[in-house]
């Protein structure tokens, strides 16, 4: 921790790292590797707000829309069953309300930040730890959340699209690339081609270099820690979407990786 005085160790925002971290990853995360104290704080309070601030906007819309007698239908609707889009239009009627506009994703959103950066955090330590990596859990909370800070790049491009359409986004990630058929092969393919863009990429490489500036392992076992944790999240959190799918056709609040 040389270099790093008591008062930096103690500092509960760090807003001056946020460039550093999107142009200079591997500087920033040897400093970040140094420290012992919490450092999380300020890019989970940056995403949180973005995403709050785009749950808002897009609330707003599909409110107007909800007014208007307008819906939004999935991209492969003309596909579903009679009975599928019978019960896909009663289950979009039973939620324009403002509880299911705004407070439930307002809410989902921001507890899948925090509780999806805890889990990430912890599963990242655990499986770097199997391959001899001497970090701890404090360094690998750290190292997730400042590698989410794309992430909220994602939801300000997203919001910035939104205001200058006023539509919403249809098919998130690579989605529009998956089979159009309704077999469950095919759902659970589409739903995990949500989850993936080019901020989840750029995601997955802070995350490796957080690993190897913190835990003391050679790149190629970095990259490999990291992939199998990222592997494990994706498949969580489609296993969740597709239950989702299957138990009511319900529009879900995208998850967020972390």
């Amino acid at each position: 921790m040389s270099g790093i005085s008591f008062e930096q160790q103690n500092k509960r925002l760090n807003i001056a790292w946020i460039p550093e971290m999107l142009f200079h990853p591997r500087r920033c995360f040897q400093r970040i590797a140094s420290f012992t104290t919490p450092v999380w704080l300020t890019p989970l309070l940056v995403l949180s707000l973005v995403t709050l601030i785009n749950v808002l906007v897009v609330g707003r819309i599909k409110n107007q829309a909800a007014l208007m007698g307008e819906i939004t239908y999935p991209p492969d609707f003309e596909y579903y069953s009679s009975e599928q889009q019978a019960q896909y239009l009663q289950a979009i009627q039973s939620t324009q309300g403002l509880v299911f506009i705004y407070v439930l994703p307002t809410i989902t959103s921001v507890l899948g930040i925090w509780f999806g950066w805890l889990f990430l955090g912890g599963l990242l330590h655990f499986v770097t730890t199997l391959f001899g990596g001497r970090g701890s859990t404090a360094i690998s909370l750290n190292i997730v959340a400042w590698s989410s800070l794309p992430l909220a790049l994602r939801e300000i491009i997203q919001l910035i699209y939104v205001l200058i359409s006023h539509k919403l986004i249809k098919n998130p990630g690579l989605s529009g690339f998956g089979p159009i058929d309704d077999s469950s092969f095919s759902i659970f393919f589409s739903q995990m081609l949500t989850l993936i863009d080019i901020y989840l990429i750029w995601q997955v490489v802070l995350l490796i270099f957080g690993v190897r500036a913190s835990a003391g392992l050679n790149p190629s076992k970095s990259f490999f820690c990291v992939i199998l944790t990222v592997i494990i999240i994706i498949l969580l959190q489609t296993g969740l979407s597709y239950v989702g799918h299957v138990l009511g056709n319900l529009n879900i609040t995208r998850p967020f990786f972390f």
